[in-house]
């Protein structure tokens, strides 16, 4: 047996401990998962691996020496550390377990969430078979969705993923939750999702607030590079996929949401332009804020873009004679950073515009 192939094992051979754990012993995630309208991942045919760490300082290595794995094996594959004092322990302890996928579909790693005064959400440290940006929870169980077509949508939390898919199920809309497990989508995430997805449409759906916003305009960069349509869910304030489908009518929320997911460019070019509501009263402020906003529309769909000229052209009173002649010089630059560069068309994210405060 390969190395990697050790510790793909022990990681299957983990999960299926953590299963158990999960749903032969009352626990707080039981209880977390029922408030959450997600206790359909606790059924003996759930194709999600959701478990439970015991609150334990050697519950699963334990249990994998008596599998027959030996130490090294286990602290190579994360799954155990060795405390200052010498001792190994488990890695995970007290918390509800989520398998991380890679590209070939193995699980790899874990994610954890805790509860009370703990971090809130744990990653596998990285290892010869674990990098958490390129994995991600939920590819592995929406492998077969994604293949007939299904949507991918793309989430923070694992539990938000959890979310997707009971919606999905409820309302047969072909929805699959893959979770990022944070706010940095890798390009190698983006190009796990395109790998397994049959669909050219993928749908963002961060949390509802600034930073989940934020969080998916730097995300429009890597997907629009390997997606026809890449579309935005926004979620009600304080809310996210997981908090708002427990909500009341949160089933009918959350599908409101995803149906009419509007293009995640025109979001981020919508919260671009509110940046620069303060210098819009004069044409040196107006010019700025449509230069600010062009490279977004460079990433545009090309028979949406005319429109979106005439869009500009109101929203800033600017004519558009002008709004496509600076749109035609924004095009010019990136052609020249991707010559430059050979990388993908930047963002305005990436390199922010000057300032408003003009």
């Amino acid at each position: 047996m390969t190395e990697r192939a050790k510790l793909i094992e022990a990681h299957r051979e983990a999960a299926a401990f953590y299963r158990r754990a999960l749903v032969k012993r009352p626990s707080w995630p039981v209880e977390y998962l029922r408030t959450r309208r997600l206790d359909h991942v606790l059924a003996f045919n759930s194709s999600w691996p959701v478990g439970y760490a015991p609150d334990a300082w050697s519950g699963l290595i334990d249990h994998l020496r008596r599998k027959g794995f030996d130490d090294n094996v286990l602290l190579d594959a994360g799954l155990a550390k060795v405390t200052h004092n010498g001792y190994m322990i488990d890695q995970f302890k007290d918390r509800l377990m989520f398998v991380a996928h890679d590209r070939a579909s193995d699980g790899v790693g874990f994610v954890g969430r805790g509860r009370g005064q703990l971090v809130k959400y744990l990653n596998t440290p990285t290892t010869p078979i674990y990098e958490k940006s390129k994995t991600l929870v939920g590819l592995g169980e929406q492998r077969k969705l994604l293949a007939r077509g299904g949507i991918p949508v793309l989430v923070e939390g694992p539990t938000d993923a959890l979310a997707i898919d009971w919606l999905s199920r409820l309302t047969r809309c072909g929805w699959a939750g893959l979770a990022v497990a944070g706010t940095r989508l890798s390009v190698e995430q983006s190009n796990l999702v395109r790998h397994g997805a049959t669909s050219d449409i993928v749908i963002v759906a961060t949390d509802g607030d600034a930073a989940g916003r934020s969080a998916a305009i730097r995300w429009l960069a890597p997907l629009s590079a390997t997606f026809r349509e890449v579309l935005c869910a926004e979620l009600p304030a304080g809310h996210d996929p997981s908090s708002l489908f427990a909500s009341e009518y949160g089933a009918d929320r959350l599908s409101r949401a995803l149906s009419f997911a509007r293009p995640l460019v025109d979001v981020a070019i919508d919260t671009e332009l509110s940046r620069w509501s303060r210098v819009l009263d004069h044409i040196n402020g107006r010019v700025s804020a449509l230069r600010a906003v062009l490279p977004l529309v460079t990433k545009m769909p090309k028979d949406r873009v005319a429109g979106e000229v005439i869009r500009l052209s109101r929203l800033l009173q600017l004519d558009e004679q002008t709004v496509s002649r600076e749109l035609l010089t924004a095009v010019s630059a990136v052609s020249r950073h991707r010559a430059q560069s050979g990388s993908a068309s930047p963002s305005a994210v990436d390199h922010p515009p000057p300032s408003p405060d003009l």
